[in-house]
Formats: structure tokens, sequence, C-alpha cells
């Protein structure tokens, strides 16, 4: 097996596949995270595993999806970080701006009626915790950027490419909330992929800082914020 060290992406990924293969496995494992073939919360954890079973069985390392031992306090830093730039920054200044762009706000109603609804908005953050925090990150970070990095290889575009890619393809899985939704969650994806290169694949934190952001979102929601 050949390694090579795409610039910035923290792992040596193998480039053994071919792209098309490589390409094909992708289009396989989104259209898994994306049809409804197990029902909310278990489809994307289970997705996810699958994902990071294909990175292992590649490189035959847990760390290149992001699964390895990681310094407390750096963790702690990313989480609280990512936390920070999501509810502070871009929920409300980008999401006003996307809103009044596109002339259409988030929809959120697939959501449910949480205003007040203290048992509904319970168990979606509990929800939310198993597929969003752990389950999309699993497939979005751990088997996505590395598969994006392993198809840029060791080119300078590696990191910046798969950041717009790995958001891109983030935002367009929520096609449910609509064209805004889709923009910002996008934006917010390609944040998470920057920091999770530049956190040399600290998976925990991104799952951490998912599911405060998502505790945050439905508190929000149950509160009659939006």
């Amino acid at each position: 097996m050949s390694d090579t060290s795409p610039r910035g992406t923290g792992f040596a990924v193998s480039r053994q596949w071919h792209p098309l293969a490589r390409a094909a496995l992708l289009l396989g494992v989104l259209a898994l995270a994306y049809f409804p073939w197990l029902p909310f919360p278990w489809r994307m954890p289970a997705v996810g595993l699958l994902g990071v079973l294909l990175v292992w069985l590649e490189t035959r390392s847990t760390a290149a999806a992001g699964l390895r031992r990681c310094s407390v306090a750096a963790t702690i830093g990313w989480t609280l970080g990512l936390l920070l730039i999501v509810v502070a920054v871009l929920d409300p200044l980008l999401e006003p701006a996307i809103n009044w762009l596109t002339g259409t706000p988030t929809d959120y109603s697939a959501y449910g009626a949480l205003k007040g609804n203290r048992d509904a908005a319970l168990a979606l953050i509990g929800g939310a915790w198993l597929s969003a925090a752990l389950g999309e990150e699993l497939v979005f970070r751990a088997f996505l950027l590395h598969q994006l990095a392993a198809l840029w290889g060791r080119s300078r575009l590696a990191m910046p490419a798969s950041v717009i890619l790995g958001g891109a393809v983030f935002g367009l899985m929520h096609a449910a909330q609509g064209v805004s939704g889709v923009l910002l969650t996008g934006c917010v994806g390609m944040v998470f992929s920057y920091a999770y290169f530049r956190s040399n694949r600290n998976l925990l934190a991104m799952v951490l800082a998912h599911g405060l952001i998502d505790t945050w979102g439905v508190g929000t929601l149950y509160l009659g914020w939006y």
C-alpha cells in the first residue's frame, strides 16, 4: 500500500483506490445517508459507522477517521471555539443576511411544533445528539473529508477544495430546510471541515460542538425565538 500525506489534512491517506472507484463509493455512502431506509435517528449513525469501517479498511488506521486520543485542552478549545462561531456569529449575523438575500427564511418546520413543547424538544435533542452530532460527524467529517482529501492527493488544493466541497455537500443534505437552510448549513459545514483539518482530525471536538449547537438551536425553537 502506498501512502501520501496531503498538506493540511492531518494524516496519511492511501491512494491505492482508483479515483472513479472512490467517487462511486462516495456517492453510494451519501445516498445511504440521504434516503430514509432507516428511521430517525438511526440512519445517520449506521451510515457513519459504515463510513468509518471503509476508511479503516483502506488505511488500517482509526486515526484516519478521527478516532484517536486528543488533548483534553485542545478538544475543549475547538469545541468552545466552534460553538462560539456558530452561536455568536453565524446564527445572529449570517442567517438574517442569507434570509434577506434569498427572500425566504430557513425552514425549520420539519422539526415539528417545538414552541413550549418540552417533551418534543427533549426528544429532539436526544435524537440530534445521536443522528446529527454523532452520525453526521462520522459521515461528513470522518468519512467524506477523508475521501475528498484522498482524491486531491498531495495537491496544495487538497484542504481548501475538501473544505469547500465538504461544506457544499453538508448543505445540500439539508435541502429540507429550503435554499436559506442549505446556504447556512453549507457555511457551517465549511467551518467544521476547516476545523476538522486544522485540529488534526479531532472528531470528538466536532461531535461535542455539533451536539451543543443543535441543543442551543432546539432550545431557541422551544422558547419561540424563531
